[in-house]
């Protein structure tokens, strides 16, 4: 029997068990839930935001997987983005004794942001649907996901670079002994690298043939 990897179900099951198996992982390397729980959303916004740019810079992956794949995958990836991200709100109110208003009026910049992020990204998350897609027109549904996805991407990358950074160089300097770290500053200038290298891409067929990429 083969397996429909195009049912929506499927597909989010596939990663949900994928996203509960690496944070496992993470956890077995000694990263405690808190840490971890962190860890699992930006790991599944990075797989988001690399879908497109490598497709841009090498069609032929399309032609490797199944009908659809990868994008077809980028809306279920998004939803467990979502639900890490809550899970990772909720345990930080958890630390606080769930004093969620002294919370929200104690904050730092780069936590109202990464707060601003899990809201875009519920938001996200609850129009990613095909009910959604034929309201807003496929124009404007794309728009709105993709400008979105960004949004989240920068502003959860502020919050890294405090919570990763800023905090542990105030304690015990730079560089970080963490590989996690370390591994969120690769992830990050893999995405930039990649997205600018399809845009050049893009510009580069633009002069040559005086059109714009089909799907754009």
């Amino acid at each position: 029997m083969k397996l429909n990897v195009n049912n929506r179900t499927i597909r989010l099951v596939g990663i949900g068990i994928g996203s509960v198996l690496f944070a496992l992982i993470l956890w077995l390397l000694g990263y405690d839930v808190q840490r971890t729980v962190a860890a699992v959303p930006y790991f599944l916004l990075f797989l988001i935001l690399i879908k497109g740019p490598i497709i841009r810079i090498w069609p032929a992956t399309l032609k490797r997987f199944s009908p659809g794949f990868p994008v077809s995958w980028r809306s279920e990836f998004g939803i467990w983005f979502a639900v890490w991200s809550v899970a990772h709100v909720l345990l930080v109110w958890s630390a606080r004794d769930w004093d969620v208003v002294g919370y929200l009026t104690d904050m730092s910049p780069w936590a109202f942001g990464a707060l601003v992020a899990v809201i875009i990204a519920i938001v996200l998350a609850f129009t990613s649907n095909t009910k959604a897609l034929n309201f807003l027109g496929g124009k404007a549904w794309k728009w709105h996901q993709s400008h979105g996805t960004y949004v989240i991407f920068w502003l959860v990358v502020v919050h890294i670079y405090d919570r990763a950074y800023l905090r542990p160089y105030e304690e015990v300097g730079f560089p970080s002994n963490d590989p996690l770290h370390w591994v969120y500053i690769l992830m990050t200038l893999v995405v930039v690298i990649l997205h600018v290298t399809a845009f050049a891409k893009i510009v580069a067929e633009y002069r040559k043939t005086g059109e714009y990429p089909r799907g754009l």
